[in-house]
């Protein structure tokens, strides 16, 4: 028994190992790092060596789940997510259920002897689009915030609906027995229930966090509120999807507005790290679970389940282009009708087709699918499980590499960007310098710094304004300035070690030169992450 769970540790170790590898490649040659797991993921499911890795599948929701919603719920534009409701709501509840319906019903034609709420959970699986495979393209890309709202807001309120759904559907696969009346009411139930425990939780959890907690501490509490949240809705039998997502909200909301920036830095790049790690641990599962599925098929199976997974993926893209065109034709048709918004039509046509392209799957689907029980309730193997999981990997790795390998191609082509960020952004930070302007004098004139400290925080602010200028104006490019600076603070670094080696400085001058030149690299942080 303990060699089998050091056999099964190592091998975790060494898997996870590669995935980190797999993601650091990823990054070098500028693709999503989703795009290069799913594939390290069918490297390890199509291999013949036997792993033996073992998991319970009703701890992955648990395990998973919480800190990806919550994480996704902080990514948000809470603003722009009200101002595009009506977009987001039309994607994350109307597309879902319209297309786990059709889904379902192709999937019980291809396997007609399978269950109907086999069929239904199926549906549900592949229903959510990844916001982290798609905002990793985009954010490379000067987009338009209300894009990026839109499919950020419909991926967080997609999962939500997709899992509430997926329950419902594996709840009646293990009962045998669905009512739409009881259904509806449990769903009324389960969604107004999860909303509420989302509300007493986030103000009780994120507001003693804030009052009471150092950064640091308060950045390690912050893993434990997502699964709170979730545990405590479990226990009420409502949804813990929506308990976590609007206890991320408000998290999000207290985090902008009340929190320190010491704060803000500790937990955007622990949770950056902690996400990708996460990523990683499913895609690991999925491509072992793949593996012992694989060896028990035969390749004409595999080949013809793949056939299958390509089916449902041309389905899945064209429900969804269908979905955005007909909500995005009243848009187009009232441009085409006004002169003055004449010149919108292509704009309209332009982010309707990249909304439309931009469904990749990825890893609350794959999670979903893993947590499908292998057997009924009397003990007999769940019928249709390994084709589930089989088609679902398949589709998730047609929809991780076709679009997400030509969005970037796509975006060029389309022209699609945003005119007005630039000039408002500058706006915005010109009203910074200028108010840092007029502090700095009412200091001085309070004699609570000197006539040198005053003229040198002057010319620190003098300095970031011209800065501005110039990079508005386009005579120096802000991406050119970052990578340059990039470049002295590297030299910098070497200077500073080769210092430390004649030991002119101590090793804790040493870490204190070494912080200071990581704070002038702070800003790049997340960029490097995504």
């Amino acid at each position: 028994m303990l060699l089998e769970i050091m056999d099964n540790f190592q091998t975790f170790i060494l898997l996870m190992f590669a995935a980190a590898i797999l993601v650091g490649i990823s990054q070098r040659i500028n693709i999503s790092y989703p795009i290069g797991l799913v594939l390290g993921g069918a490297a390890i499911g199509f291999t013949p060596i036997k792993h033996g890795v073992n998991f319970d599948p009703n701890l992955i929701l648990l395990v998973v789940l919480p800190p990806i919603l919550y994480y996704a719920a902080f990514e948000i534009s809470f603003r722009e997510f009200k101002s595009n409701w009506k977009e987001i709501l039309s994607l994350a509840l109307g597309l879902v259920v319209f297309n786990t319906f059709v889904i379902g019903v192709i999937f019980h034609w291809i396997f007609p002897d399978l269950p109907w709420p086999l069929a239904f959970a199926f549906g549900a699986i592949i229903s959510p689009p990844d916001a982290v495979a798609t905002t990793a393209i985009l954010k490379r890309f000067k987009i338009n915030n209300k894009l990026l709202t839109i499919l950020e807001g419909e991926s967080l309120i997609n999962d939500a609906s997709a899992l509430v759904l997926y329950k419902m559907a594996v709840v009646a696969l293990l009962s045998g027995i669905f009512s739409l009346s009881e259904a509806t009411t449990e769903f009324v139930f389960t969604v107004s229930g999860g909303i509420l425990v989302g509300l007493i939780s986030g103000y009780i959890l994120q507001n003693f966090s804030r009052i009471y907690l150092q950064p640091s501490v308060g950045v390690v509490f912050s893993f434990t509120i997502p699964y709170i949240t979730y545990i405590c809705a479990l226990y009420l039998d409502v949804s813990g999807v929506l308990a976590v997502v609007i206890n991320g909200l408000i998290g999000a909301k207290i985090l902008t507005k009340h929190h320190s920036s010491s704060r803000r830095i500790l937990g955007y790049v622990a949770w950056d790290i902690f996400i990708i790690l996460m990523n990683c641990f499913v895609f690991i599962l999925i491509g072992l679970q793949l593996q012992t599925l694989t060896l028990t098929m035969s390749l004409q199976q595999m080949l013809s389940y793949s056939g299958y997974a390509f089916l449902i993926t041309v389905a899945m893209v064209a429900i969804r282009m269908a979905w955005v065109f007909a909500k995005s034709a009243f848009s187009y048709f009232k441009a085409l009708q006004s002169s003055r918004a004449h010149r919108l039509c292509g704009q309209v046509l332009g982010e309707s087709i990249l909304i439309g392209w931009a469904g990749m799957r990825g890893i609350v689907s794959l999670t979903a699918a893993l947590a499908l029980p292998y057997t009924y309730p009397n003990g007999s193997n769940l019928e249709g499980r390994k084709e589930v999981i089989f088609m679902v990997f398949i589709v998730i790795l047609l929809s991780l590499l076709i679009p997400g390998l030509t969005l970037p191609l796509l975006i060029r082509k389309l022209k699609i960007h945003d005119q007005s960020a630039r000039h408002l952004l500058y706006k915005a930070r010109k009203e910074l310098i200028e108010v840092a302007k007029k502090t700095i004098l009412h200091l001085h004139a309070l004699k609570k710094i000197s006539d040198d400290e005053c003229d040198l925080l002057k010319a620190h602010f003098d300095l970031n304004k011209r800065l501005l200028e110039l990079t508005d104006v386009g005579q120096i490019k802000a991406e050119d300035l970052e990578s340059a600076k990039s470049l002295v603070i590297k030299e910098q670094r070497k200077k500073l070690i080769e210092i430390w080696e004649r030991l002119e400085i101590d090793d804790k001058h040493l870490t204190e030169l070494e912080q200071e030149l990581d704070l002038e690299e702070t800003n790049m942080t997340r960029l490097e992450l995504t």
